[in-house]
Order: C-alpha cells, then sequence, then structure tokens
C-alpha cells in the first residue's frame, strides 16, 4: 500500500475538496488524484462521491478513513521511534485536551516535560469536551489525551493524574448568605453565565437550575475565556474549576465552594498499545509526583495512580 496515497486521501477526506487537499500538502491537484484513483483500483471500489467541486466519502471511504489515519499515524510513530533511539534530541508528542484541562494541568504538565526534554515538540490538538480528546486518541489524530470523563472504549488505557473540583464564583461584591458553602438549593433567583451544552459545569448548572427556584441562564456562550470578565463585569455566577476561580477571585470575584463538594477525575489517556519513546516520557513525566507540583487552586494530584482500561 502506498503511504502517499493514503496521506492524499485522508487530506482529500479531511478538506472535502481535492483541490483544498492538494494547497495544504503543497502537491500538483493531478498527482493527488492519481494517488486517491491508484487507491481505488487497489480496492476494487469508488472512495469519494465527486458533486462538482466538492468530493464526499462514500461508505467504502468512511470505513477506510479511520484505518488509513492509524496507518499513518503509526507510521509517524515509527520514524519518531528512530529520533527517540537518539536520545529525544528531537521527535514529536501529540495531545488533545478540551480547555478546561488545557490551563491546568495540561499546561504545567507540558512545562515540567519541555525542561527535561527541550528538543521534543508538543503539538496540542483541540477538542471541545474531553470525550471527543479521548476520540482523537482512538481515531489516532494524536497519542495522548487529558479526559474529564469515562471513555467507553477498550482500545484505551487511562491513568488518573488529577482531581478538579468546581466551585461557584459570583460577581464583585456578591454576599453568599451560606457559610461553609452553598448547596445547589440555595441559589434561588440566581442569573447565570454558561458555556454551551456537553460540558461538566454546564451539566451541573442544567442539575442547579432544576434544584433552585428561578436559577436561569442569563449569557450562554462558546467563548468560555468571555466568563470571568462577564463575571468581574457583575452580568452573572459560573460555575468553574478550582484553577479558574483562584484567578477570577485574585480579581475581584468571590469564589464559593459547594456542599458537598462537586468533584471529578482527570485522566491521562492513550492507546493500549507501546507508546513512542516521547509519549513514554511525556506518560512518566505526567504521572511523577515530583515533576509539576501543585499550587494554591490547582486540581489536586494523583500521579502514580495504577493504570486501567477506561470504561463508561
Amino acid at each position: 500500500m502506498d503511504f502517499r496515497a493514503l496521506e492524499y486521501f485522508v487530506a482529500a477526506a479531511d478538506a472535502g475538496s481535492f483541490t483544498k487537499a492538494a494547497e495544504q500538502l503543497s502537491v500538483a491537484q493531478p498527482s493527488l488524484s492519481e494517488g486517491i484513483r491508484k487507491l481505488e483500483r487497489e480496492f476494487r471500489t469508488p472512495l469519494f462521491h465527486r458533486a462538482g467541486r466538492r468530493v464526499v466519502l462514500s461508505e467504502a471511504g468512511k470505513v477506510l478513513l479511520v484505518s488509513a489515519r492509524r496507518i499513518l499515524r503509526e507510521a509517524e510513530d515509527a520514524e519518531l521511534a528512530m529520533v527517540a533511539l537518539r536520545g529525544l534530541r528531537g521527535g514529536r508528542v501529540s495531545v488533545s485536551a478540551p480547555p478546561s484541562l488545557s490551563a491546568e494541568p495540561l499546561a504545567r504538565i507540558i512545562g515540567a516535560f519541555r525542561r527535561q526534554y527541550p528538543a521534543v515538540t508538543i503539538a496540542m490538538e483541540p477538542a471541545e469536551d474531553g470525550a471527543l480528546a479521548a476520540q482523537a486518541v482512538i481515531d489516532a489524530r494524536c497519542e495522548i489525551a487529558l479526559t474529564d470523563r469515562p471513555v467507553n472504549s477498550p482500545d484505551l488505557r487511562g491513568h488518573v493524574i488529577a482531581s478538579n473540583e468546581v466551585v461557584l464564583v459570583l460577581p464583585p461584591g456578591s454576599r453568599p448568605g451560606a457559610r461553609g458553602g452553598v448547596a445547589l438549593t440555595d441559589l434561588d433567583g440566581t442569573a447565570f453565565l454558561s458555556s454551551m451544552p456537553g460540558t461538566k459545569t454546564r451539566a451541573l448548572l442544567d442539575e442547579a437550575m432544576q434544584a433552585s427556584k428561578g436559577a436561569r441562564v442569563a449569557v450562554e456562550t462558546p467563548h468560555r475565556d468571555a466568563i470571568v470578565p462577564l463575571i468581574l463585569a457583575g452580568v452573572g455566577a459560573a460555575f468553574l474549576t478550582r484553577a479558574v476561580a483562584a484567578e477570577a477571585g485574585r480579581r475581584g470575584a468571590v469564589v464559593v465552594p459547594l456542599r458537598p463538594a462537586r468533584r471529578y477525575d482527570v485522566l491521562l489517556a492513550h492507546r493500549d498499545r507501546p507508546l513512542t519513546s516521547a509519549a513514554q516520557a511525556f506518560l512518566a513525566c505526567a504521572l511523577d509526583r515530583g515533576q509539576w507540583a501543585a499550587e494554591p487552586g490547582s486540581p489536586s494530584f494523583k500521579g502514580g495512580e495504577e493504570s486501567h482500561t477506561v470504561e463508561a
């Protein structure tokens, strides 16, 4: 099988166009088209449906895409493994994480890793939530994922590395009535800021609106970076992780713990197969208690726990 033809096929599937795929790969479009036709002849089936300048995967193409991503990833892994034999004086680790985990704990882990292996490049693959981050590993788009939820896949191995706490963050000058924390039933009439559905904090907000009379969403935004500025502007309250809430508190917001406390585990997930040396080093760094020391407001570190299959 021609690896270059597989690369053309994956690029065309992602771009939805032979022209755009050729531009992205800096190759002539006739060469890309011929490579894909070669695959179609080899598999004796069309891989795309042509619709003008656009292309759409056929059923056979959809099946091949999953395998093609894995084959190309494994080829890259093999190349990087050879680089790793030279003492990690190069190479690359691809990591996927949702925004809520990219700052903490991922940034701290990357910082510790880079201090040890400055020549290794870290490629961060964005994901809307933890489930999609784990799916990126299953699809071979990256090697390692940080996720905040279980993933129902026997193809993954997981390691619990931290525990995040969710707290209530109120505008400056707010006076929460309860001492020692607030219950969801204490939030009657509260106006909330919310991220889009699918996140841990949004699920908690939905629960709070059921438990409290008059609690409502004042602003729903896909821009998570806007949540803290909106709180500081007095627009509403929000449920945030302890690390994000600590920064909001330093800027004047009122941070209140929940009663009972709401926590969830942060897992590092990877495919259930040997990793490249660079990815293995990244995993070891993430699990080493001394590599990334916790700071006030950061997730509780739980490195070194026994690995397990990540299941629902």
